[in-house]
C-alpha cells in the first residue's frame, strides 16, 4: 500500500513537471494553406520548438477554419486560442486606433508605412498590452486595390456597372458607402468566395496576393493601378499565455519571430508583383487610373469614409498627427 501510494505520488509529480514545462500554443490565421503567411507560421512553429528544446509546440489552425478574425479575437479573450496572425481588420477588434495606418489613400509607399509604423510602434504595442495582448511581430499582406467584375476607373463607374461592394462583417465603411449612394454588403471572410460566385458582392478591395491565393480574382477580373492603402497585420499572443513562457525563452523567441516577420514583409513586396503578373496571364485586366480619377477617389473617401473612421476607430487628432509625420517624411530628401 505504501509503495503504491509512493509510486502514485511520483507519477503525479512527474506529470506535474511535464505539464509545467511543456506548452502548446494554439494559433489561428485566415491565411490559406501553402500561402506565404501560412508557410512563415509553420517555420515560426519550428523555431519555437527548436529554441525551447521541444518544450513549446505550436498548433496552427489555418485557412479560416476557426471563423473570421473577429472570432479568433473572441476565442483568444476566453482562452480557447492563444495566438493569431491577424490583418488590420482583426487587430481593429482590439485596438481600433491602428486603422490610422490604413486610412484610404493616405499612406502610399512601403517606406511611408515603415516610417509611420515605427513612429507609432510604442503607442500601438502599449495599447495592445493594456488590452491583454503581446505583439510578436508586425507583418504585411501587401497593398489593397479595387477588384471589380466590370471595368471601373472612376467612382461613378461603380454605379454605371451596378457594383455591389464587399465590406468586412462587423467593420466600418457601410454608412460611408451608403451615404455616397453606393450599394455595400457585409460578408465574413469564409463566405467571400461563395458571395462572389452568387453575385452577392461584385466588388472588393484586397491585395493581389490575397486575390490570387483565395482564387477570388476570376469573379472580379478587373483592377486599377491605384493603391487604396496598405494592409498591415501582426502576429500576437495573449499576455496570459506569453507570461507562462520562461524569461529565458521569451527573449530569443521574440527576436527570431521579429526576424521572420521582417523576412515575410520583404517577401510580400516581391510576391505582389508576381501575383499581378500571374493573374494578368489568367484573365485579369489591369486598368490605368489617370490623375483626375485619383482625385475623384480621394474626394470620395475624405468626404464619406473619413468621418465614419473618426467616429468609430481613429481619433481625429491621431490622424492629424500621422498626416503631419507623412508631410515631414515626404519633405526629406530621399537617398
Amino acid at each position: 500500500m505504501i509503495r503504491s501510494r509512493l509510486y502514485l505520488g511520483l507519477l503525479i509529480f512527474g506529470l506535474t513537471i511535464t505539464i509545467s514545462f511543456s506548452q502548446t500554443i494554439k494559433m489561428g490565421t485566415l491565411a490559406p494553406l501553402s500561402s506565404p503567411w501560412h508557410d512563415a507560421m509553420l517555420v515560426m512553429g519550428e523555431d519555437w520548438s527548436e529554441i525551447s528544446d521541444g518544450k513549446i509546440k505550436m498548433k496552427l489552425y489555418a485557412g479560416g477554419i476557426l471563423g473570421d478574425e473577429s472570432d479568433m479575437v473572441r476565442k483568444m479573450r476566453i482562452g480557447q486560442l492563444h495566438a493569431a496572425a491577424l490583418t488590420i481588420e482583426g487587430l481593429m477588434y482590439i485596438i481600433p486606433e491602428i486603422d490610422v495606418l490604413r486610412m484610404p489613400m493616405m499612406i502610399q509607399t512601403d517606406a511611408e508605412l515603415d516610417y509611420i509604423r515605427d513612429k507609432l510602434s510604442d503607442y500601438l504595442t502599449g495599447l495592445l498590452e493594456e488590452r491583454g495582448f503581446k505583439l510578436l511581430t508586425w507583418s504585411d499582406a501587401g497593398w489593397a486595390r479595387l477588384f471589380t467584375n466590370a471595368p471601373v476607373i472612376y467612382p461613378e463607374d461603380l454605379k454605371k456597372t451596378n457594383q455591389i461592394i464587399f465590406l468586412w462583417a462587423g467593420g466600418s465603411g457601410k454608412r460611408g458607402w451608403m451615404d455616397a449612394g453606393y450599394n455595400a454588403v457585409e460578408v465574413s471572410a469564409p463566405d467571400i468566395f461563395m458571395s462572389l460566385q452568387t453575385g452577392l458582392i461584385t466588388t472588393l478591395t484586397t491585395t493581389p496576393i490575397i486575390a490570387l491565393s483565395y482564387q477570388w480574382f476570376p469573379a472580379v477580373p478587373y483592377t486599377i493601378d491605384m493603391k487604396a492603402g496598405p494592409l498591415p497585420g501582426a502576429i500576437i499572443i495573449t499576455k496570459k499565455k506569453w507570461d507562462k513562457i520562461s524569461n529565458d525563452n521569451q527573449v530569443p523567441l521574440l527576436k527570431k519571430t521579429v526576424e521572420r516577420g521582417d523576412e515575410l514583409s520583404e517577401e510580400v513586396v516581391q510576391l505582389e508583383t508576381e501575383a499581378l503578373r500571374v493573374m494578368q496571364e489568367n484573365g485579369l485586366t489591369l486598368l490605368h487610373a489617370p490623375d483626375d480619377a485619383r482625385a475623384a477617389w480621394l474626394d470620395l473617401v475624405e468626404t464619406y469614409m473619413y468621418p465614419e473612421i473618426f467616429e468609430k476607430e481613429v481619433p481625429e487628432e491621431l490622424y492629424l498627427q500621422v498626416k503631419s509625420m507623412l508631410e515631414d517624411f515626404r519633405s526629406k530628401p530621399k537617398e
